[in-house]
C-alpha cells in the first residue's frame, strides 16, 4: 500500500478524512460539544493537522482514505504548542467550550509518560474504506519508526473496540478511567519498542 508523508496541499483531504472517521469519537464531541460539531471540528483540523503536516507529521495513506498523526519523540513541546486553534479563533471554534476543553485535554496529557515517546495524536480511515487493511498498514508503518527509533508508543482511545485493536499491535493499556465531571471513559495504552 502506498504510505506517503503528507504535505499542506493534502490538508482539505486531511480534514475530510479525520472529521467523517473520528465522528464518533467520545473525546472530540465531549471536549469540543456538540453545538455545530462537524464545522467546529473541521476548523479545528484544518488548523491542527495544518500544523502537523507543515511539520510532517502526517503519513497518507491510500491517497487520502487514511491518516495517521505520529508526533516524533523530540517534538512533544512543540506539538504541545501548536494547540487546538489559531489566535483569535477559539471563540468561533471553542465556542463557551474553551475551559472545558482545555481542563480534559490538560488531563488526558498529565497521564503521558515524560519520556520520549512516539505519539499516535490521531488515526482515521473513511468509514466506506474501513475494512481494506488501510489502518492497519499506517499502524504497522508508524510502529517501525518507533522501533528503529528505539522509543515506546503510547496513544489514547474512548472507544472500547479500539483499545482492543490496539492490543493487536502490540499496545497495552497501562490506565483506564473515567475523566473528570463526568467525561468519557478513556483507555491509556502503551506499546515498548520491539
Amino acid at each position: 500500500m502506498d504510505i506517503r508523508t503528507a504535505t499542506p496541499a493534502d490538508l482539505d483531504v486531511i480534514v475530510d478524512t479525520v472529521a467523517r472517521s473520528l465522528d464518533a469519537e467520545a473525546m472530540l464531541r465531549w471536549s469540543f460539544g456538540e453545538e455545530r460539531f462537524e464545522d467546529r471540528i473541521r476548523q479545528h483540523f484544518a488548523h491542527y493537522d495544518g500544523e502537523n503536516a507543515r511539520r510532517g507529521w502526517i503519513r497518507l495513506a491510500a491517497e487520502g482514505a487514511g491518516i495517521a498523526v505520529w508526533i516524533p519523540p523530540d517534538a512533544r513541546e512543540e506539538h504541545e504548542a501548536i494547540g487546538p486553534t489559531p489566535p483569535g479563533a477559539e471563540a468561533a471554534i471553542l465556542g463557551d467550550h474553551a475551559d472545558h476543553h482545555a481542563a480534559f485535554w490538560g488531563w488526558v496529557g498529565e497521564h503521558e509518560p515524560r519520556e520520549p515517546l512516539s505519539y499516535l495524536s490521531h488515526i482515521g480511515v473513511t468509514p466506506e474504506r474501513q475494512g481494506e487493511g488501510i489502518g492497519t498498514a499506517l499502524m504497522h508503518d508508524g510502529l517501525a519508526r518507533a522501533d528503529r527509533d528505539g522509543v515506546a508508543a503510547w496513544l489514547e482511545t474512548s472507544i472500547a473496540r479500539n483499545a482492543i485493536y490496539y492490543e493487536g499491535f502490540g499496545f497495552r493499556t497501562v490506565l483506564d478511567e473515567d475523566a473528570p465531571d463526568d467525561g468519557p471513559h478513556i483507555w491509556f495504552m502503551r506499546r515498548d519498542p520491539m
